[in-house]
C-alpha cells in the first residue's frame, strides 16, 4: 500500500515538472515569437524608409532631367525666335526694297506715258500736215490742169513726186531730232545710273603699308629674339619669309615684307613668342604653322563676313575661303577683297537699276579676283582662271560669263552682264586714290620674281625679302641634290637678269635641307 502511494506520489510529482517545463518552454517560445514580431516590424519599417528614400531620390533626378531638359528646350526656342527675328527683318529690308524698285518702275511708267502722249502729239500732227498736202494736192492739180494743160496722169505724177522729197525731208529732220533726243535722254540716264550706283557705296581710300611693329615688354626680349649666334632670328625670317629689322627703337622690333599675308602671320606668330617666353627654332616653328592656320581661319571668316554684308549665300567653302585671303593681297596699293566688294557693290546697284539681276553679278564681282589667292599658279587670264575656279565649285554661267568676259578686248562683242561687270570694275579702277602706282609696281615686280623661281621644278617655296634684294628659294630634298641647287641659283640669277628691271643687285639664296624627326615615348 505504501509502495502504491510512493509510486502515484512520484507520478504527481514528475506530472507537475513535466506541466512546470512545458510552462517555460511556452513562455520562452512566446517570448521569441515576439521578439520575431519586434524584428519584422523593424525590418518593414527599415525597407519602408529605404523605399521612400530611393522613391525620393529618383523623383529628384526625374525632377533634375526634366528641369535639364526643360532648360535645353527653352534656349532652342530662344534660339529660334532669334532666327526668326533675323529672318523677319532681312523680308522686311527685302520687302522695302522691293517697294523703292516699285516705285522706280511707276516713275517709268508715267515717263512711258508721257512720251507715248507726245509721239500721239505728234502723230496727230503729221496727220494734219499729211491732210493739208492733200488739200495743196489737189488745189495745185487743178491749177496745173488749168494753166499747163497736163493731162490728170501727168500732173499726179509730178505733184506726187514733189510730196514725197517733201514728205521724205519732214520725215528725215523728225527722224533726226527724234535720235538726237534719245541719245541725250540715253546719257543723261547713264550719267543718272553710275552716280547713283556710285553713291549707293561707302568705300575708303586705303593705303597700303609694308613695315608693322611688334610691341616688347623690355629691350631684352631682343636679345632673346635674336638667339644665340642669331639662330631665333634665322629660323624665324626662313619660316614666314619677313625680315625682322632689330634697331634702335626702343621695345620694338619691326617686320618688313611687300605681302600682308607673310607679314600678319610673322607679326603674331612673334607676338604670341614673346609672350610665351620659349623662343628657340622648334617652338618658332611650331608657332609659326599654328599661326598660319589661324590666319586661315581668319581668312574663312573674312570671307563670309564679307559674303553676309553683299547678301551673298550659297557660297562653296573653298570659294568662301578664296575670298577671305584677298584681304591679304595688294594691287594698286588696295586689298583685293577692298577692290572686289567694291565691283561687287556697283555691279550690284547697276544691275538692280537696268534689271539684270543684281544678285548674280554681284557674286561674279565678289569672285572675279578669286584666283589670284588660290594656291596653284596662274596659267591663263586671271579672270579666266576665276571663272574657271568659280565654275568648279559649284557658280551658275550667269556668274561665270561675265568673269570670263573680262578677259576679252574691249571692243569684243559682250552680254549685258559681262559689260556691267566691265563697267563696275572700270569704275572702281578709275576712282581717285584707288591706285597707289608706284607701291604697286614694285609689288608686281616682286610678285614676278617669285613666279619666276616657283616655275622651276623641284621648287617648294619662294620669298622675296630684303626689299627685293634677297630671294630665298627652298627646295625639295628629294627632287634636288646639291649640285643641282647651285646649278638653280645660278640659272635663276641670269634669268632675272633677263627679264626683271629691278636696280641693283639680288642675292638669290637656293636652301635645300634635309630633317630627320624622331620620338621617345
Amino acid at each position: 500500500m505504501s509502495s502504491l502511494v510512493t509510486t502515484l506520489t512520484l507520478l504527481a510529482v514528475l506530472f507537475g515538472v513535466g506541466c512546470i517545463l512545458l510552462g517555460a518552454a511556452l513562455l520562452r517560445l512566446r517570448g521569441t515569437v515576439r521578439r520575431l514580431r519586434t524584428t519584422l516590424d523593424t525590418a518593414r519599417a527599415e525597407m519602408d524608409t529605404r523605399a521612400r528614400r530611393r522613391a525620393e531620390r529618383l523623383a529628384a533626378e526625374a525632377r533634375a532631367e526634366l528641369e535639364a531638359e526643360f532648360e535645353r528646350r527653352l534656349k532652342r526656342l530662344e534660339r529660334r525666335e532669334r532666327e526668326v527675328e533675323r529672318r523677319r527683318a532681312a523680308l522686311a529690308e527685302r520687302r522695302s526694297r522691293l517697294e523703292e524698285r516699285a516705285a522706280r518702275l511707276d516713275g517709268r511708267a508715267e515717263e512711258l506715258s508721257e512720251r507715248a502722249t507726245a509721239l500721239d502729239a505728234r502723230a496727230a500732227a503729221l496727220d494734219e500736215r499729211e491732210q493739208r498736202v492733200a488739200d495743196g494736192e489737189q488745189a495745185l492739180r487743178a491749177e496745173l490742169e488749168k494753166v499747163a494743160g497736163l493731162t490728170a496722169e501727168e500732173a499726179r505724177e509730178r505733184l506726187i513726186g514733189e510730196v514725197e522729197r517733201e514728205v521724205r525731208d519732214e520725215i528725215a529732220r523728225v527722224v533726226e531730232r527724234a535720235e538726237r533726243e534719245a541719245r541725250a535722254s540715253a546719257e543723261r540716264r547713264a550719267r543718272a545710273l553710275v552716280i547713283d550706283a556710285m553713291g549707293s557705296i561707302r568705300n575708303a581710300v586705303a593705303g597700303e603699308a609694308t613695315v608693322s611693329v611688334v610691341r616688347l615688354p623690355s629691350d631684352e626680349m631682343k636679345g632673346r629674339v635674336i638667339g644665340r649666334e642669331g639662330r631665333n632670328i634665322r629660323a624665324l625670317e626662313l619660316a614666314t619669309g619677313v625680315d625682322l629689322l632689330v634697331d634702335d627703337t626702343p621695345e620694338a622690333i619691326l617686320l618688313s615684307c611687300w605681302d600682308p599675308r607673310r607679314r600678319t602671320i610673322a607679326a603674331r606668330a612673334l607676338q604670341k613668342l614673346v609672350e610665351d617666353g620659349r623662343i628657340h627654332p622648334a617652338r618658332i616653328e611650331e608657332v609659326v604653322a599654328k599661326t598660319r592656320e589661324e590666319v586661315e581661319e581668319e581668312a574663312r571668316a573674312r570671307g563670309e563676313e564679307t559674303a553676309y554684308e553683299l547678301g551673298i549665300t550659297g557660297l562653296h567653302e573653298r570659294l568662301v575661303l578664296l575670298v577671305g585671303r584677298l584681304a591679304f593681297i595688294t594691287a594698286g596699293g588696295r586689298t583685293l577683297l577692298a577692290r572686289s566688294t567694291e565691283v561687287a557693290l556697283l555691279a550690284g546697284a547697276i544691275a538692280d537699276e537696268l534689271g539684270l539681276g543684281g544678285e548674280a553679278l554681284r557674286r561674279a564681282g565678289l569672285l572675279h579676283e578669286i584666283a589670284r589667292a588660290d594656291d596653284a599658279p596662274l596659267l591663263a587670264h586671271p579672270a579666266v582662271a576665276s571663272a574657271e575656279v568659280a565654275a568648279r565649285y559649284g557658280e551658275r554661267p550667269e556668274v561665270t560669263d561675265p568673269i570670263r568676259a573680262l578677259a576679252q578686248p574691249a571692243d569684243a562683242p559682250r552680254r549685258p552682264g559681262g559689260v556691267v561687270l566691265a563697267t563696275a570694275r572700270r569704275l572702281a579702277l578709275a576712282r581717285p586714290g584707288a591706285r597707289h602706282h608706284n607701291l604697286q609696281r614694285h609689288m608686281d615686280r616682286l610678285r614676278g620674281i617669285e613666279k619666276l623661281a616657283l616655275a622651276h621644278p623641284g621648287v617648294e617655296r619662294a620669298m622675296a625679302v630684303r626689299a627685293g634684294r634677297q630671294l630665298r628659294v627652298h627646295v625639295r630634298a628629294s627632287e634636288a641634290s646639291d649640285e643641282d641647287a647651285r646649278l638653280l641659283a645660278r640659272r635663276l640669277a641670269k634669268e632675272i637678269e633677263r627679264r626683271s628691271d629691278f636696280n641693283g643687285s639680288i642675292r638669290v639664296i637656293v636652301i635645300r635641307e634635309t630633317r630627320a624627326i624622331a620620338y621617345a615615348v
